[in-house]
């Protein structure tokens, strides 16, 4: 077949493909996929193969996802989501199979051996690091590259590609936005767990390159009540001194100003003492302002509001640190922000900050976390696929939901160059494959370099610090 004949036979076949999209589309509710073939038995045909013995037809993608149980919905937003990348190329043929793992590790080794009986081109999922193990099994004789959710780096390698946004990825983005802040001095606390594990191993191996300082770290039980986390809070703030610290500081400067024939300039002079608009200076200068305010209802009057906001003030504010990461989201979250301020130890005093997990908490009615960072995916570049997947399936995707575009990206991307099986060296071409969400790509260590954004959170919802370029181009020691 000459190339005039072949493209006008592909032009064709896009068109069925269009056509049965469409049908499905409207039979499915806004699900671009295939139903999975039932399990081959023994003497039943294989999928058709051409000339050379290769698969023909369009590229397989098997999608290894919760489709029942708990985690169905975001199985079916990941399986949606990577329908949104089939729906921007519709002249590529390829086609999504999802396999129900039911949420379990049985389920996903179950389907991941009917994926690879499938002749799957390309594995995508499983959701949970806990599966991943159980699948690469069944597909031992295959060559496809298996795309996972997962956030877990540990499990790269091989066949096997991490897409989740690694903890270790994210306190990285979050390093480079702290020193540009200049607040390196870390403190970190989270529930016992891999996560937090996981966030304490980052911050030690960036404190060891210098990047930052691990002060003091802490974990409470995951199913501890409200008084043991405050007792960890409690320690870990190192309160106990910072109160002695600021009740002997206190009676000395409440007998300066008493006897001073000039109390505000008493206290601007003290304020000198400390570093440029650190938080004692600020706090020093604040009541020499409010003893001027008051000055004109007399002496008596200003001394008084001055020595109230004093001793008002219950701790010395954190002086060995200036940043608490809090790597969870959990019920205990918000508890924790409360207990920050109540020992002078979270915002102002110090740079809160958090993860990705914190997309899940509604954190902006909550003023303890006003001003409070987090890592998250890029939004500029997320904005396309987001208002597509709105668009397409009338609701508001979960974060982990654009994981599905990507990987189907790389599908795409596949069938587009008749790369079939994909394998893992296709998988971390330098070029990366581009989409709506922005750029794909996977470094030699099988991890997804996602395009990473530091958030604050605000009263409004959660505004970007600074653009990714911005940072980046920040020293980092």
């Amino acid at each position: 077949m000459n190339r005039d004949n072949a493209m006008q036979g592909k032009g064709m076949w896009r068109a069925a493909v269009a056509f049965v999209l469409a049908l499905t589309i409207s039979a499915c509710g806004g699900v671009a996929v295939k139903q999975p073939q039932p399990q081959q038995r023994a003497g039943e045909p294989k999928p058709a193969v051409g000339r050379l013995g290769l698969p023909s037809g369009p590229l397989r993608v098997a999608v290894l996802v919760p489709l029942t149980g708990d985690f169905a919905p975001i199985g079916q937003q990941l399986v949606n989501a990577a329908a949104i990348a089939l729906f921007e190329d519709q002249q590529t043929p390829f086609e999504l199979v999802p396999f129900d793992t039911r949420g379990t590790p049985a389920g996903a080794a179950a389907a991941a051996a009917a994926a690879a009986q499938e002749q799957a081109d390309l594995v995508i999922g499983p959701l949970f690091g806990r599966h991943v193990a159980h699948a690469p099994q069944a597909l031992a004789g295959s060559q496809a590259a298996m795309l996972t959710f997962t956030n877990d780096t540990a499990l790269a390698g091989g066949k096997v590609f991490v897409l989740g946004v690694s903890v270790e990825s994210q306190i990285e983005r979050l390093a480079l936005a702290l020193a540009q802040a200049e607040k390196r001095r870390l403190l970190l606390l989270g529930p016992e767990g891999e996560y937090t594990a996981r966030a304490l191993a980052s911050v030690q191996a960036l404190a060891a390159t210098g990047q930052l300082a691990l002060v003091r770290s802490a974990t409470f039980a995951p199913d501890a009540d409200f008084n043991s986390i405050a007792e960890q809070v409690r320690l870990l703030t190192d309160y106990d001194r910072r109160r002695g610290a600021w009740r002997a500081y206190e009676g000395r400067i409440v007998q300066q100003v008493r006897q001073s024939q000039n109390p505000p300039a008493l206290l601007r002079s003290e304020a000198a003492r400390f570093p440029e608009d650190s938080i004692r200076q600020r706090m020093l200068t604040g009541m020499a302002a409010i003893y001027d305010q008051h000055i004109s209802r007399g002496r008596n009057q200003a001394l008084a509001e001055v020595i109230s906001r004093i001793e008002g003030v219950d701790a010395m504010p954190a002086d060995d640190f200036d940043a608490v990461l809090l790597p969870f989201g959990n019920e205990s979250l918000v508890a924790v922000g409360s207990m920050l301020d109540l020992y002078n130890a979270g915002l102002p005093f110090a740079q809160v900050a958090g993860t990705s997990v914190w997309q899940q908490a509604e954190l902006s009615r909550e003023p303890s976390f006003h001003g409070a960072w987090y890592t998250g995916l890029d939004r500029v570049a997320l904005e396309p696929f987001l208002l597509a997947y709105r668009s397409q399936y009338l609701e508001e995707p979960d974060p982990i939901a654009v994981l599905g575009y990507y990987a189907a990206r790389v599908a795409a991307a596949a069938a587009d160059r008749q790369t079939r099986p994909v394998t893992p060296a296709f998988v971390q071409a330098p070029q990366g494959f581009q989409g709506l969400g922005g750029p794909v790509r996977f470094g030699s260590d099988n991890r997804m370099q996602a395009p990473l954004e530091v958030f604050e959170v605000t009263p409004d919802g959660p505004s970007p610090v600074l653009p990714p370029e911005a940072v980046a181009a920040q020293p980092t020691s």
